[in-house]
């Protein structure tokens, strides 16, 4: 049983999940696993730790950039709105909006000034207004053509919308929009110009804990790594939070520890620590 050290948490406590965020994170700069935290989840693994995926990414670009280290089964995807299941190819999970929210959101927001843009992700496909088109056209989650041309009505489930503004961004465009809202859905950020929204109370520490529900893992034997916002309640939540040097102020602030930064493969080092420990 891999235990963490004695500088990690006052008591020790046995390692079952690690939970890691990917860009900025588990990746490297170029967004991709490296060879060295490849070896090292791998070597987590092979420990007898669980280590899944949990990342603002939908599944489109998440699975493929996950495929090299192999031993990677699960998928906390969009922010906690869905789980994928590697092997099989499936989505098990999904924690959409509800659909009344969905449309007082977009009339809400497109009410307050009318430059404000929109992307949604439904089980229907993903789509976006044409001010969103710069964006959707290099976002791996997207592509080139909208698979779903119209806004979300009332038979999507809807897992997670973007929002966009020409002149505001990131933390400041959510601090915005939050009391300006009817509902309280869960508005965060990951370093990229807009906002993303999921449904009430749904973030990746939600989908995480349910997953600990059914496999028996105490919330306090896992570790959570992360580097932003979209972050901070997973950081917050598990027994160990890990943030990033090169993390967000709020993802720094949520953490129980800071490590160093994704350029200098600073989650495989920790790994790495942790089992010559054991």
């Amino acid at each position: 049983m891999v235990r963490l050290p004695d500088d990690s948490l006052t008591r020790r406590r046995p390692v079952r999940l690690i939970a890691s965020d990917l860009d900025g994170t588990l990746f490297g700069p170029e967004h991709a696993l490296t060879p060295r935290t490849i070896a090292a989840v791998q070597a987590a693994v092979g420990a007898g730790i669980h280590v899944i995926a949990a990342t603002g990414r939908s599944t489109t670009s998440a699975v493929p950039r996950l495929a090299p280290v192999e031993v990677i089964d699960t998928a906390v995807c969009s922010n906690g709105s869905l789980i994928h299941d590697l092997p099989t190819g499936h989505t098990t999970d999904r924690f959409p909006i509800d659909p009344a929210m969905v449309e007082r959101l977009l009339a809400c927001v497109s009410a307050i000034d009318d430059r404000f843009a929109f992307c949604w992700e439904t089980d229907h496909g993903n789509g976006w207004d044409d001010a969103f088109d710069d964006i959707a056209f290099v976002h791996e989650d997207l592509g080139e053509e909208r698979g779903l041309a119209r806004r979300p009505i009332m038979s999507d489930r809807t897992t997670k919308i973007m929002v966009r503004h020409p002149e505001i961004e990131q933390e400041e465009l959510r601090e915005f929009l939050v009391p300006r809202m009817v509902d309280p859905l869960t508005v965060s950020t990951s370093g990229v110009q807009f906002v993303e929204i999921t449904g009430v109370g749904i973030n990746k520490a939600t989908a995480v804990a349910e997953l600990c529900s059914r496999w028996g893992i105490d919330r306090r034997d896992v570790v959570a790594l992360g580097d932003n916002h979209n972050d901070a309640a997973l950081l917050e939540w598990a027994g160990l939070g890990i943030a990033m040097g090169n993390g967000s102020s709020l993802a720094r602030s949520a953490a129980d520890l800071v490590i160093g930064t994704n350029v200098d493969d600073a989650v495989a080092q920790w790994i790495e620590a942790l089992l010559s420990s054991s």
